[in-house]
């Protein structure tokens, strides 16, 4: 009797560790929201072209404005080089444009540095076109909306395919650079003067910023 008793719960507990193994409990389900919904993040070159006339040697007040946006778009989310791009071969003129036009870009904020110059060979001599090109990177997140299998991980207590996809779409959407979802961005430098004047504040038993916003908390409670 103890025989077939001792058989029965072995028999049970295989069963039961079958079940742990089953389809509710594989690598699937072991994927972390990240990972189970993706963000993509790939590299764009955005361009800027500006039509050349033959008979101007600097660029239009209209280009200026334009320029200065591409300037602003490449300072917000542009990595590597801000290249400018003149045609080869017509003239001192068009030289004369895109020496104006790194001057521009260098005036509303892009350091000397980070513009490269380059030139191109028109097809049929009508390449008159001064080409501005920076890379950015952009998140794509993957799509929501899977219902299948829904009823099928209620009774298994699992969480459903679309759980967190909200989340990483909204992060796609919001984050300000997705360069940083590759890589941490470098920290900037502190602030060693604001730190020093803190501290000659305290020494001389001036107010400081966090005894000030006390106060203020102290007030708005007794309020």
């Amino acid at each position: 009797m103890k025989t077939i008793l001792s058989k029965l719960l072995l028999s049970t507990a295989a069963v039961a560790l079958a079940g742990c193994a089953g389809a509710w409990n594989g690598a699937d389900d072991a994927l972390t929201v990240a990972e189970a919904h993706p963000i993509t993040v790939d590299s764009q070159v955005v361009t800027l072209t500006i039509d050349l006339d033959p008979s101007a040697s600097e660029l239009s007040r209209m280009d200026e404005s334009r320029l200065k946006a591409f300037a602003d778009s490449y300072l917000a989310g542009g990595y590597g080089p801000l290249t400018v791009t003149a045609p080869a071969g017509n003239g001192v003129a068009s030289q004369d444009v895109a020496a104006d036009a790194r001057t521009t870009l260098n005036e509303a904020g892009v350091d000397w540095g980070d513009i490269s110059g380059a030139t191109y060979i028109p097809a049929d001599n009508d390449g008159r076109k001064l080409i501005l090109s920076y890379t950015r990177y952009v998140a794509t997140p993957s799509a929501c909306g899977i219902w299948e299998g829904m009823m099928a991980r209620d009774y298994a207590n699992l969480r459903s395919p679309n759980f967190g996809c909200a989340t990483q779409n909204n992060l796609a959407a919001l984050v300000a650079d997705p360069h940083d979802l590759i890589a941490p961005a470098d920290g900037g430098s502190s602030d060693a003067t604001a730190r020093i004047r803190a501290i000659q504040k305290y020494r001389e038993g001036e107010k400081t910023a966090s005894e000030t916003d006390s106060e203020i908390k102290t007030e708005v409670a007794k309020q």
